[in-house]
């Protein structure tokens, strides 16, 4: 086993089934680069393989920190949705990119039939986006479209943080998953709207970041009408 991973035991709270699941030490993990979407690129060994617990009994999926945050109603649910079901992939091991993005697809699937917040949802198909970007396939467009859509819904809806994001970051990311997407009038409102709220003295990287990427949004803009 990679030296850089460690096991973690786990007990299923839909089927009670325990499972050892591998999980990367982050100081092993040394970071490349930062897109302005918030995905981390790394050397070597990429964290975001493992982040995803998928119990090899059930296929019950989830993150580390919502893995056992369900109720009487999501385990009533989840054992009739997951009952008989086989899990074909060893997902126990160590991990692909193909065998991250099976997970990260099962975390939606799960939190889909649990009816799971649109800002979690919106931040597992901002995951996937990610690991379709590392693969370089397409449908990295597809996921960041999904997470705008639930991203905006969950802005309306919700309270905050969404996880580890507070309101002036999740702003922030509407904006720039909207350039992303070629909706570059939205990115500029939403960018414009990170420039202009209180809260960005206490988080003077993200207006750096919105009025850099502003700026781009607007060459884009620019471009797109020419």
């Amino acid at each position: 086993m990679n030296n850089s991973l460690y096991s973690k035991k786990i007990t299923c709270p839909i089927c009670e089934g325990q499972f050892d699941s591998l999980k990367a030490k982050i100081n092993s993990c040394k970071a490349k680069k930062k897109d302005e979407d918030f995905c981390i690129h790394y050397e070597d060994l990429n964290p975001a393989y493992y982040e995803i617990f998928v119990c090899p009994y059930c296929a019950y999926s989830a993150t580390e920190n919502s893995f056992e945050d369900v109720n009487e109603e999501d385990i009533r649910l989840l054992r009739e949705a997951f009952s008989g079901r086989e899990v074909e992939r060893n997902f126990c091991a160590e991990r692909s990119l193909n065998d991250a993005i099976a997970a990260c697809k099962l975390a939606i699937h799960t939190a889909e039939l649990r009816k799971a917040s649109a800002s979690v949802l919106a931040g597992l198909c901002l995951k996937l986006a990610w690991l379709y970007r590392f693969a370089g396939d397409k449908q990295e467009y597809k996921f960041l479209s999904y997470s705008l859509q639930n991203y905006l819904e969950a802005f309306k809806n919700e309270k905050f943080p969404f996880g580890n994001l507070n309101e002036i970051s999740v702003m922030y990311l509407i904006g720039e998953l909207s350039r992303r997407l070629g909706k570059y009038n939205d990115a500029i409102v939403w960018f414009g709207k990170v420039v202009a709220n209180p809260e960005r003295k206490q988080n003077m990287w993200i207006e750096k970041l919105a009025r850099e990427q502003w700026a781009l949004a607007k060459e884009q803009h620019k471009g797109k009408g020419e």
